[in-house]
């Protein structure tokens, strides 16, 4: 199961809507697992008052300090603040407080559910997954009273007091440490209190205090969600306050000069101190770069950045951490760490504000990590009560397969032909790529971005290939035929643009005089095979999780395509090639980059984060290297499916 296995209901009223959670959680957790918002401005420590709901047929009435039940549910101190004796032997009770041991009934008001139904989209990804926005910065404009001889309380301790007043923080005998603040706002913070007579903003990471602003900056909160590709890196600007995403940029993953897959990455870091250092360095320079676009982008202060969330495969985890990566590249297989982190940006030279933090989602195991936890967070796979497939395609291809009674995940080395590498006129999907290609009369493609083709996407690629397939240009073994060889049903158009290439074939997808660069942009016989390694590395990473699962294709009710260019290849051509199972076509979805959009929840709600890393705790992890069944599946797979002939 994907959750503990003590697991007990909780039934939301008037609607009957019955929930499973783990026992031992928190109820603001189980609403929040459920979608509601909860309206928590103290971060769950029991001060503002504000998680009210009415618990129903667990518990009886009692003014002695705590309410017996048979669901051992304790009245604590702080609810006793908040609650009348009335309210009490109704069965109210603050969300936040309330352990859960065994079945309960929750009735929400419909005041509470109107707040929750403008909360709730808010983040949704609109694959399955809702959370709510609850991120873990949180900004509080204060109107403090000026120190007199009355009133001589320290400058923190004022800060302090008027945050407990606020409702953001609990009273300082009821916090083991009272409140928490990073060093440097300690040296700001006389300056900053007197200059701005006392207004001020407070930016709370969690319970600790991470800068002081002057004035109300309030409606000025942003974070970083940022997917770390083996060889594409996207990064979106998030407000914290809307989730809305006001900047995206993307580029190539500069490690590509230090070889295009992680094994190469992994063995030249594993050589030396230096090497990783420049595995590393140039990684986070291309971070830096990246940040910077965003900043320019969406023109904001880069001050009010507090937070990026980081997901990539487990190598790319390891060298932006830059951890010694060489017993990763050893069977078994082992990371230095899986669970998640927490690191200030300054730490690994990343040009935020000094407080800020780095969150990096956890990994599973081998090479799969926070990327495909962020694949099954967005697509919400943890929670389905059917099987489903998600495939995210990219160099090291990741397969999660399951449902909520199991998932299984396994990541393959499909290389680098999907994102353009390797491939003879192959570049990302950018300005001048052809992204779509069709085979009637003539060929007609599709480029980014309008303007002469320059190169070929791999979704481009995928399309071209099942199209060649299916006019017999090309056989179920990859070969490209001779023009004696091609059916004679083939237009004279299409015949013609097969052509010789050295001692093999090619065939031209754009003459010279129609691209951008004045030269044909055609697919030889090595970019085939490059796709049949690439593809047949997939299927067969999907065969041997089906074998796992004892289940076969047909049961499987929903296929997701994920990564880089998930959102541009087109379904049927991608089972055509054989790259995933033949299906019925509305069964297929496109979700682009679902680790991205991981990223983006675990960066808006700590009830995402949360759940992310659970999921990596109860995702089953299965090895392929040195397993039969696989090598005899990749071999198969290598051979396109014999669908026209």
């Amino acid at each position: 199961m994907l959750a503990l296995m003590n697991k007990i209901k909780v039934t939301l009223l008037p609607e009957n809507r019955e929930i499973w959670v783990p026992q031992g959680e928190m109820l603001s957790e189980a609403l929040l697992m459920a979608g509601f918002a909860l309206e928590t401005p103290c971060a769950g420590h029991g001060v503002c008052g504000k998680c009210k709901v009415q618990v129903m047929g667990a518990l009886a009435a009692s003014t002695s300090g705590s309410v017996e039940s048979a669901g051992h549910l304790e009245l604590y101190a702080a609810e006793w603040q908040h609650l009348s004796l009335e309210e009490i032997q109704q069965g109210y009770r603050l969300a936040c407080q309330v352990v859960l041991q065994e079945d309960v009934q929750v009735k929400i008001s419909p005041e509470f559910r109107e707040v929750l139904r403008k909360t709730i989209d808010i983040t949704s990804t609109g694959n399955g997954s809702k959370f709510p926005l609850c991120p873990l910065v949180r900004k509080v404009f204060l109107v403090l009273p000026e120190p007199t001889l009355e009133d001589r309380l320290g400058d923190w301790e004022r800060m302090e007091r008027g945050l407990v007043e606020k409702g953001f923080l609990p009273r300082p005998d009821q916090m083991e440490r009272g409140l928490q603040l990073d060093g440097a706002v300690l040296q700001e913070l006389p300056r900053v209190l007197r200059v701005n007579n006392y207004q001020v903003t407070a930016v709370l990471y969690d319970s600790k205090l991470i800068a002081v602003e002057a004035g109300d900056t309030t409606a000025s909160s942003y974070g970083i969600a940022l997917d770390i590709g083996t060889t594409t890196m996207v990064g979106g600007l998030i407000d914290l306050a809307t989730g809305e995403q006001l900047a995206v940029t993307s580029r190539t993953n500069p490690q590509r000069s230090f070889g295009a897959d992680v094994i190469s990455r992994i063995s030249f870091g594993s050589q030396g101190k230096s090497q990783l250092e420049k595995l590393q360095s140039r990684l986070l320079e291309a971070v830096n770069q990246m940040i910077d676009e965003l900043i320019e982008i969406a023109q904001v202060d880069r001050n009010h950045i507090y937070e990026a969330v980081v997901v990539g495969n487990t190598a790319i985890h390891h060298l932006f951490l830059g951890l010694d990566p060489t017993y990763l590249g050893q069977g078994p297989y082992v990371p230095v760490v899986t669970r998640p982190l927490q690191v200030k940006a300054r730490q690994l030279g990343i040009r935020l504000r000094d407080s800020s933090y780095l969150y990096l989602l956890p990994n599973i195991a081998g090479f799969v990590g926070g990327d495909a936890v962020g694949v099954i967070l967005s697509t919400g796979l943890y929670q389905s009560s059917d099987i489903k497939l998600a495939v995210d395609i990219g160099t090291n291809g990741e397969i999660i397969l399951g449902s909520a009674q199991q998932l299984l995940a396994c990541s393959t080395a499909a290389g680098p032909a999907f994102e353009g590498a390797r491939i003879k006129h192959g570049m990302r999907a950018a300005e001048g790529a052809i992204e779509k290609v069709i085979i009637e009369e003539d060929v007609k493609v599709a480029v980014i971005g309008s303007v002469l083709p320059v190169g070929i996407s791999g979704s481009g690629l995928i399309d071209a290939v099942a199209e060649m397939l299916r006019l017999g240009i090309i056989d179920h073994t990859g070969r490209i035929l001779s023009q004696a060889e091609l059916p004679a049903e083939l237009p004279e158009s299409i015949r013609r643009r097969v052509v010789k290439d050295n001692n093999s074939r090619e065939f031209i997808l754009v003459w010279g005089e129609e691209s951008g660069s004045s030269r044909p942009i055609t697919i030889n016989q090595e970019d085939i095979r490059e796709l049949q390694l690439a593809k047949g590395a997939i299927a067969a990473g999907i065969k041997v999780l089906q074998k796992e699962l004892a289940i076969n294709k047909d049961q499987i009710t929903e296929v997701y395509l994920a990564g880089a260019f998930g959102s541009c290849i087109n379904p049927v051509s991608a089972m055509v090639i054989g790259l995933i199972p033949a299906m019925p076509l509305d069964r297929v979805k496109s979700v682009g980059n679902a680790a991205g959009a991981g990223a983006k929840l675990a960066l808006l709600s700590r009830s995402a984060r949360k759940q992310a890393a659970g999921i990596a705790r109860e995702v089953r992890y299965i090895e392929l290297s040195g397993r039969p069944d696989f090598q005899e599946a990749f071999l198969n797979a290598m051979y396109f499916p014999n669908l026209f002939r």
